[in-house]
């Protein structure tokens, strides 16, 4: 009877332990969970997508509109689950785990994802991304482009002037740093919140608001780690 009894508290301790062990781990799962949105890098495809802390296969539960998402995001039929990532990141996996997209954790409730052959694309967490959106207007005007610490390198000006494609012209100071020179700004437009800059060849740089408010350059699909580059008043 005594061997039994102590069976019985051993087998409650261990129940307590796994129990403890698994609130534990579940815990950047519970941080990470609510409303998402995933977009392509020009805010033209969008997928609301809300990540769960319900188990499933190969992590934790996401649900979506299977039919319309996987149209305008093919990679998803791939996805089964989410799992927390490193540095407070967030994976999409399959339901045996492997990871399908990674994203790194930005600012402001976003993630950015990088995926090769393929494209740039951040997931919002809605709950805590910054509301207040930019209008075209707010942007029309005169702007510096300089480094990081840096003075300007060019001095730029936004336009509501029509450009092709929907988009505004922008003329370019002269004096110019050769970089931006050569680049051969000519048009630009807002999208998904962040500035898209073009080229004459349709060439792009894109500059979202980093934490200091400032609009600096976001890498993309050619260069993922580009030199830094700030757009100010």
């Amino acid at each position: 009877m005594r061997s039994l009894s102590r069976l019985l508290v051993l087998l409650a301790l261990l129940v307590s332990g796994a129990t403890k062990s698994y609130a534990q781990d579940n815990q950047p799962a519970k941080t990470l969970a609510s409303n998402y949105q995933l977009a392509d890098a020009v805010g033209e495809r969008r997928c609301p997508i809300t990540l769960e802390i319900r188990t499933a296969p190969g992590g934790f539960a996401l649900t979506f509109d299977r039919e319309v998402c996987g149209v305008v995001f093919p990679h998803l039929a791939d996805v089964a689950a989410w799992r927390p990532a490193p540095a407070r990141g967030i994976n999409f996996v399959d339901a045996k785990g492997k990871v399908i997209t990674e994203f790194t954790e930005g600012v402001g409730g976003v993630y950015e994802a990088i995926r090769d052959n393929d494209g740039v694309y951040f997931l919002t967490n809605l709950r805590i991304a910054d509301t207040t959106e930019t209008q075209q207007s707010d942007l029309v005007g005169d702007w510096n482009l300089s480094r990081p610490g840096g003075a300007a390198i060019c001095r730029i000006t936004l336009t509501n002037d029509a450009a092709p494609e929907q988009r505004f012209a922008v003329r370019v100071a002269p004096g110019c740093d050769a970089a931006i020179a050569s680049f051969g700004l000519a048009s630009w437009q807002l999208s998904n919140g962040d500035v898209l800059l073009y080229s004459i060849n349709g060439d792009l740089l894109r500059l979202g608001k980093n934490e200091e408010g400032q609009w600096a350059r976001v890498p993309d699909q050619k260069q993922p780690r580009p030199r830094p580059l700030l757009m100010t008043r």
